[in-house]
């Protein structure tokens, strides 16, 4: 994806801490609008686990190191008190949510992080939401969601940026003020029954961003996804992962 909008192939990508990544290491991209106000992420466990720090010598499910659900889980642990170099096994189970869910109903992993609204169907299997989206967030945000793109569209077409970003704040504000029509978007596109979709369109509204920009704290805990791994650690500041202007004029 990154290369296919360095290539001018994209106008366009919505996966913030990729960017972020890509743009502490000198690559022309910045983000311009978060959509969200955190992951999205919510952890999942066997039912008799009942807190973070219960998850001592447990196994636990990413999706892969140095992601931004590698950088949540490590996060969780270090703020309950755990080392989660010795305290836990982190595994890398590549692939979608199901791959990890997967080895929680195989018995492989005792816990796992998941996407919203995925510890639905893992409350529905028996397993145990050790901290919804909503928790989760109290500990680390690191939006996922929103709109990136490069230097040169920057330079050469900043009135689309602003147009496009209209239109994202537009329809983040409409989804937050016609609960019917979310209810029924989260019905079809994910697949939901009644009341689980109402359960979520109360989550996810709260978590919608017409504001399109985060703080500089949340701007480096995208910085942090990508170099909290490193052996040599990179210090650079918020601001060169990030470009608010277009999103302060499409609220105006």
């Amino acid at each position: 994806m990154l290369s296919a909008l360095l290539a001018n192939e994209l106008d366009y990508l919505t996966i913030l801490p990729f960017i972020a990544g890509a743009a502490i290491r000198g690559l022309p991209v910045k983000i311009v609008a978060a959509t969200t106000k955190s992951s999205g992420y919510a952890i999942v466990a066997r039912p008799e686990i009942d807190s973070i720090k219960a998850l001592k010598g447990k196994r636990i499910a990413i999706n892969s190191f140095g992601s931004s659900a590698d950088f949540a889980i490590y996060q969780l642990l270090s703020r309950n008190g755990l080392d989660p170099n010795k305290d836990v096994t982190l595994q890398a189970i590549a692939g979608s949510p199901d791959a990890r869910f997967a080895a929680l109903l195989a018995g492989s992993v005792e816990a796992t992080v998941v996407n919203s609204p995925f510890e639905y169907r893992a409350e529905q299997k028996g397993f145990k939401t050790l901290l919804s989206v909503k928790e989760t967030a109290e500990f680390v945000r690191i939006p996922i969601a929103g709109l990136s793109t490069t230097q040169r569209k920057i330079e050469k077409e900043p009135d689309e940026i602003v147009r496009v970003l209209r239109g994202l704040r537009s329809a983040i504000l409409f989804l937050q003020s016609q609960r019917e029509v979310g209810v029924g978007l989260l019905e079809k596109l994910l697949k939901l029954d009644r009341p689980a979709a109402e359960r979520f369109y109360s989550v996810y509204r709260d978590q919608y961003n017409p504001d399109l920009t985060v703080p500089d704290s949340v701007a480096e805990e995208w910085i942090a996804v990508g170099t909290f791994r490193a052996k040599e650690k990179i210090n650079v500041k918020p601001q060169v992962v990030y470009d608010w202007t277009f999103a302060e004029k499409a609220r105006r």
